[in-house]
């Protein structure tokens, strides 16, 4: 079904035929021109109905609607219609079972009728459901479809005349139809009186009654009064909003006796007219627009009881059930695969942002690297110090005795030391002068020539001496002052 089109209704009801064109889109569906009603004059049924068709393709050929779908009101007193109590059952059993009733239901075979049915409120407890079964000649609809066809249109659904007005007051945006409340749509037709009795938005009463024009409100009552008899139990004793002609009241001739359970509803008419008038143009008389409402509200009728093909309106419900089943499984097959890729992306934004925070600390992180490297240097200069002061005190005190010692002119050329084993090897004007100057105070024991000494082309003597070194510990305090 396309989203922007534009849809036809039909009414034939009484001696005029209704046309009105609705255009479908976004939002709200409007009114794409003007509606029409005009009187048939003919006698016969047979006759006019080639008046209609005359008019039907006129208006689709002046207003440019070849192609478009169209959708039929079917006449009340052309519609059989009963409320009957029936066991609950699946819907593909519903349909054979009411075939079966058919003949004993309504007046007329059950091979010569379409029909369709509604679930109406039930009571809680109750075993049985309420059903609103209708049905309509098969061979009425077929010569509609026909002319439809001859006429440049196609015969979309043919639905009771009583859903098609409980549709438009839906469409105006009437409370108590949208709201399920009790309502009435009363209006004159030519010869008689039209009524339809609604609750909980589905009708569950249409009839006409022929009478004179100045007995309509008084007879429109009367089938308001018996469509209530057996009414659903949810509205068994609610009050009715009526829709019914302004001139009724304003007249005086809508009747206050008997009208205990009927509040007539105000604006109605005004708020009809506004929601029909094209841009540009002033609100539909009032008398204009009672004379195309069931063919507005055929235009409008969606989900009315199609009587045209019955059969299709449960396979409609099952592909539709099977469709959203379908568009479910369909989401829910992409929420699943799309899990792991938003896993993955999220991953990837908290990879990025770690990315982010790592780059803005990599200065701070460069400046600490520098500062630990001068830390280790300086452990490394500390450790080799520790190193160099370890083991090595008597190393200092040895060259501090014989730097005091040596005599004038001395020359070291080697020094070793192993624990406190001292050897000397050295250059000196007086070797001799060398050996008494290390043993004078015991600091150095077993001092022995560890080789001749030899004198030097320069004068000066070579030698060569070992020791054993033998610190003195140093003097107290208190020893020092002992001394003289």
């Amino acid at each position: 079904m396309n989203l922007f089109r534009t849809v036809v209704g039909i009414d034939p009801s009484g001696k005029r035929l209704a046309l009105s064109a609705v255009r479908y889109g976004v939002g709200r569906p409007s009114v794409a021109v003007p509606p029409v009603a005009v009187e048939l004059r003919g006698d016969r049924e047979q006759i006019r109905m080639a008046e209609a068709e005359s008019v039907l393709a006129d208006f689709v050929a002046r207003n440019g609607l070849a192609g478009c779908e169209a959708r039929l009101a079917i006449p009340a007193e052309k519609v059989f219609l009963a409320r009957i109590p029936f066991p609950p059952l699946k819907s593909k059993d519903l349909r054979p079972a009411l075939s079966l009733e058919l003949d004993r239901i309504f007046p007329v075979p059950a091979s010569r009728l379409k029909f369709n049915w509604r679930r109406l409120d039930g009571a809680a407890g109750r075993k049985d459901v309420r059903l609103v079964l209708v049905a309509a000649s098969s061979e009425y609809i077929e010569r509609w479809e026909e002319l439809v066809s001859r006429a440049g249109l196609s015969l979309g659904a043919a639905v009771p005349s009583g859903w098609a007005m409980s549709e438009t007051c839906r469409w105006a945006g009437e409370q108590a139809v949208s709201d399920g409340k009790l309502c009435a749509v009363l209006r004159e037709m030519d010869g008689g009186v039209e009524c339809t009795a609604i609750a909980g938005g589905e009708p569950f009463f249409s009839a006409v009654r022929a009478c004179p024009p100045e007995g309509s409100p008084v007879e429109a009552l009367n089938l308001l009064s018996e469509s209530l008899i057996d009414a659903p139990d949810s509205v068994t004793e609610a009050e009715a909003s009526v829709y019914a002609p302004s001139w009724w009241i304003r007249e005086g001739r809508f009747p206050q006796a008997g009208t205990e359970r009927a509040n007539p509803v105000e604006g109605f008419e005004n708020r009809m007219s506004a929601a029909m008038a094209l841009p540009g143009e002033d609100a539909a008389d009032p008398a204009r627009f009672w004379r195309v409402l069931g063919a507005l509200g055929a235009a409008l009728c969606e989900k009315g009881p199609d009587l045209l093909s019955p059969d299709k309106e449960g396979e409609r419900l099952r592909t539709t059930a099977r469709t959203a089943t379908i568009a479910l499984a369909a989401a829910a097959l992409l929420l699943a695969l799309s899990w792991p890729a938003s896993v993955a992306v999220r991953t990837k934004q908290a990879v990025d942002r770690l990315d982010a925070e790592i780059a803005s600390l990599r200065p701070e992180v460069a400046r600490v690297e520098e500062t630990l490297a001068i830390l280790g240097d300086l452990e490394g200069r500390i450790a080799y110090l520790k190193e160099a002061r370890a083991g090595r005190e008597e190393q200092i005190l040895v060259l501090r005795q014989l730097t005091e010692r040596l005599p004038q002119g001395t020359w070291l050329t080697g020094l070793r030391m192993e624990d406190l084993k001292v050897e000397l090897d050295g250059l000196s004007p007086s070797a001799n002068e060398i050996f008494p100057a290390l043993a004078r105070d015991g600091q150095f024991r077993k001092v022995e020539f560890a080789s001749p000494i030899t004198r030097q082309a320069d004068n000066l003597e070579r030698f060569q001496i070992r020791a054993e070194f033998s610190p003195v510990p140093p003097e107290t305090p208190a020893e020092a002052r002992k001394k003289p």
